[in-house]
């Protein structure tokens, strides 16, 4: 039986991505710290949702990046690289969302914990298209042009 070829939706995840990844780099320039911080959680969720996928997994609804990189851990892909990483995004995704005991939503977070998320979800992607080659995937567009 031959597997599946998801290239076009992968490829899709992978723009959304991007898209986060540069909606997050506006809000940090305009030290619109929290919106960047949960932008690039959302980049890395989408990049490793792309990755779930071509490892023929349903892309499950969730959005902790953890339990992505389970998934990718079940399919044999080696995570340790990015789970710092990852841990660093999973903080931001219901704290800069949602009204709470956190505060918010500017102030929360700052320059500072701004550029690490930036960091962060780079990291992710990167390590993304790696794992994409290996698979013998062709993007559509470069992550980074």
């Amino acid at each position: 039986m031959k597997n599946a070829d998801f290239s076009a939706d992968i490829n899709v995840w992978l723009e959304f991505s991007l898209y986060d990844l540069k909606s997050a780099q506006w809000q940090f320039k305009g030290e619109i710290y929290t919106s960047s911080c949960y932008a690039s959680q959302q980049s890395a969720e989408k990049a490793l949702k792309a990755l779930v996928l071509a490892c023929e997994k349903i892309i499950p609804k969730i959005h902790s990046l953890d339990r992505l990189i389970s998934l990718l851990k079940k399919s044999g892909i080696k995570t340790e690289s990015i789970e710092d990483f990852a841990r660093e995004l999973d903080k931001y995704y219901i704290t800069t969302r949602y009204p709470g005991q956190y505060g918010g939503p500017e102030g929360m977070y700052d320059k500072k914990d701004a550029e690490m998320a930036l960091v962060a979800a780079k990291a992710i992607l990167e390590f993304v298209e790696k794992q994409l080659e290996k698979k013998g995937i062709k993007l559509k567009t470069e992550l980074y042009p």
